[in-house]
């Protein structure tokens, strides 16, 4: 759910076209058609005692005290946790011992396992859930949906276990007044333009050295794909063609999205590739009041009133809207929505859901919802949030004004593997003065192209 800590699943979908192909690719178009489902066809293998569940999962998203509560209420089923290992499970999946449920990092993850004929539809169950209940649902959970063509359409494969419009901007208002600014109004969202400039006039220097940064991100303040991808959405303005053969990273707003962030190098708003910036990453800047803002999604208020310099001080710190473009729609999604699937291939597919429900409307949910680490999938959740504080007021009450504009989910092709990989190979040239921003982004274009058919020909 971090949006800029995720791991990707390309390494997954690499490793398994070289073991065995993961299994067969899925046939949406047949499952719309009438062909039977995982629970119509699959016949459970007879045990003795309980059946064992295995959920793949980082630790933290499923505590000992959660699982011991809901074997206590299901002793018919065991929950056994393995830690998600990302080769081992390309591993598993290609041999078909996959664990029972799968975290997955976000719901681009989540279609490439649908492609790749890996995933379990949960339509019928979600029918049937006592528990999951689709008017209870908020927009990101529609995410996982998937028809083959369009996302947020189709069956439904998995959901996340929490989520965040990351694409807000937190801010510390002491480094404003140092740089003599002041922190714009949270009711009116700046415009990608306003946010640069913001960042130029809070970036402050000494003797030729930044000694506060005016703009920090999760990973490095240059070309990030979510947020081009955010800026694109705002204009309503698609890169990928219906078919998701083909992408076009050369048209006119790319650039102007790619640009931006060609400048905030040059002007050092934060750590990026030129400046060499040892820190972690921007949120590490931001802890040691090294940067004025940070673009990072609700999850980020959970590090703030949690680390213990930063809640001594929690009126220092706010949230602020996600940025439109010029002249486009205001929009606030999700850029991950991690969350979790149920393999295809397990035995026990309706034990399976048991789990799953838990995981997702039960103990588990209710708990990190009321972490603040996150906002829950469920609507009924909202409620548990942390409100006791200012500062968890302000953001939250900030929070509900995002969810109107989160309806809209950032364009994704499953088959356009390593996005942020092959963006950084032809864009990072261009910030040391090594290449044209055009031939950078036609590059740019002729190669994910053929990393998209590579995929697309790997899942057939």
């Amino acid at each position: 759910m971090k949006k800029r800590m995720m791991t990707s699943i390309a390494t997954i979908i690499a490793t398994c076209v070289l073991l065995a192909g993961c299994g067969a690719a899925s046939d949406t178009g047949k499952e719309n058609q009438g062909e039977k489902t995982a629970a119509e066809t699959q016949t459970p293998a007879k045990s003795e005692g309980p059946v064992t569940i295995r959920v793949a999962t980082n630790k933290g998203d499923i505590s000992d005290d959660e699982i011991i509560e809901f074997e206590q209420n299901n002793p018919d089923i065991n929950i056994e946790w393995e830690d998600l290992d990302q080769q081992k499970l390309a591993a598993q999946l290609a041999t078909d011992d996959a664990p029972d449920l799968i975290r997955v990092q976000g719901a681009v993850d989540l279609t490439s396992f649908v492609v790749k004929g890996l995933a379990l539809d949960l339509t019928p169950y979600l029918e049937k859930s006592q528990v999951l209940k689709e008017d209870d649902f908020l927009p990101p959970v529609n995410l996982y949906r998937f028809d083959g063509k369009v996302q947020g359409q189709g069956p439904i494969y998995g959901m996340p276990k929490d989520w965040s419009p990351d694409f807000t901007i937190f801010y510390n208002k002491k480094l404003f007044e140092a740089a003599g600014v002041e922190v714009p109004d949270s009711n009116t969202p700046l415009t990608w333009n306003e946010l640069m400039e913001l960042g130029k006039k809070l970036t402050l220097t000494e003797n030729g050295k930044v000694k506060q940064y005016g703009f920090a991100l999760g990973s490095k303040t240059q070309a990030d794909l979510q947020s081009i991808m955010l800026y694109l959405a705002s204009k309503g303005v698609k890169i990928f063609s219906e078919d998701m053969q083909t992408v076009d990273f050369t048209k006119p707003e790319v650039k102007e999205a790619v640009s931006m962030w060609v400048d905030a190098v040059k002007n050092n708003l934060g750590k990026n590739d030129v400046n060499q910036d040892p820190a972690p990453w921007g949120g590490d800047l931001f802890i040691n009041n090294k940067a004025a803002m940070i673009m990072a999604g609700y999850w980020f208020s959970g590090l703030i009133r949690g680390d213990e310099k930063m809640k001594t001080h929690l009126e220092d710190y706010g949230m602020l809207a996600a940025p439109i473009a010029e002249n486009g729609e205001r929009v606030s999604p999700t850029g991950a929505a991690t969350g979790f699937m149920i393999s295809k291939n397990t035995k026990y597919p309706e034990q399976a859901w048991k789990v799953f429900e838990f995981v997702m409307g039960g103990t588990p949910a209710k708990n990190r919802a009321t972490a603040g680490w996150g906002v829950p999938a469920l609507k009924s959740l909202l409620p548990l949030m942390p409100q006791q504080t200012d500062f968890d007021k302000r953001v939250y009450n900030q929070l509900q004004e995002e969810l109107k504009y989160s309806n809209t989910p950032l364009e994704s092709n499953p088959f356009f593997l390593n996005g942020q990989t092959i963006l950084d190979k032809y864009v990072t040239p261009v910030y040391f003065g090594k290449a044209n921003l055009d031939d950078a982004l036609k590059e740019l274009t002729k190669n994910a192209n053929l990393i998209i058919q590579e995929s697309m020909n790997a899942a057939q």
